[in-house]
């Protein structure tokens, strides 16, 4: 009798571990934080292979893990940050050695059969019973977790995750963001957030080598001349080229407003010795 117990109950522990073959595998939850992927590898010329995560069932996935024998028929890998209250998907990419690659389906982790399976399990009383059933079978009813709603926020655009938050730590990041920064949260759907940083507009400072004078002159200030070469680039407002001047021979020069056509903001690039000293604007007021 206690060796046919033996038997049994060594087959049943062995299930959990059997290795589906790719480009299926198996994710099983081993205690509260960790997942267990492993897999059968039939390519013996198999390059890589790697385990991704992703907390959507579709995109955003992530390398959490890298094989270093790829070529091994059988292995595995176990995440330690594992986190039951978020909706987490596994895949495996893998590359064969003709450069083909394969990605599997992606799957949600399930519960390890030898720590938290609900069907009937051996107690040690009906070992030491004769009970014609063999067993005296106990069920463990499973335990209902409400998982909390969680959040994802995306950083710019959409295609940028951010972080996936629980709501209540996502309330206390918006009120973060609300009260010491400038930054502004968008809400897409019931569960999508997009976080768009406060860009400050750069403050413009008047060029002390191009600028307007008073009546609307354009004044070039070279004090070194001599020892350098200068060449200087002017734009309209839409970054197309006006005119440009390959050499300036003088420590001054007063340009026109007739050569810029009209009233607006030009732009210009000044080069020392072909490469560029300085990029900014001026503004060319109306005549009245």
């Amino acid at each position: 009798m206690k060796k046919l117990v033996f038997i049994l109950i060594f087959f049943i522990c062995l299930k959990p571990f059997a290795q589906d073959t790719l480009p299926k595998f198996s994710a099983a939850i081993i205690g509260n934080d960790k997942v267990r992927i492993s897999w059968t590898n039939p390519y013996p010329n198999c390059t890589q292979i790697s385990v991704q995560k992703s907390y959507d069932s579709t995109k955003f996935f992530q390398t959490i893990f890298s094989s270093l024998s790829p070529e091994l028929p059988q292995n595995g890998y176990v995440d330690n940050h594992y986190i039951k209250q978020m909706r987490t998907f596994y895949r495996i990419f893998y590359v064969l050695e003709n450069g083909k690659y394969y990605f599997s389906k992606s799957k949600r982790a399930g519960r390890d059969t030898v720590s938290s399976n609900v069907k009937p399990i051996i107690t040690t009383d009906s070992i030491k019973t004769k009970d014609t059933s063999l067993f005296n079978l106990v069920t463990v009813p499973p335990v209902v977790v409400v998982a909390p709603k969680m959040l994802s926020v995306y950083r710019r655009n959409i295609d940028t995750l951010f972080k996936v938050f629980e709501e209540s730590k996502y309330l206390r990041f918006k009120d973060s963001i609300s009260r010491k920064t400038k930054d502004t949260l968008f809400v897409l759907g019931d569960d999508k957030i997009i976080w768009k940083p406060f860009v400050p507009k750069p403050l413009w400072k008047p060029s002390v080598n191009v600028f307007t004078a008073d009546k609307g002159y354009v004044n070039i200030v070279l004090p070194n001349y001599k020892t350098h070469h200068y060449k200087l680039i002017f734009y309209d407002a839409k970054d197309k080229e006006i005119f440009r001047i390959k050499q300036l021979k003088q420590d001054k020069l007063t340009l026109e407003k007739s050569n810029f056509l009209h009233e607006g903001w030009f732009y210009f690039e000044l080069f020392e010795d072909d490469k560029l000293k300085e990029k900014s604007k001026f503004f060319i007021e109306k005549d009245f």
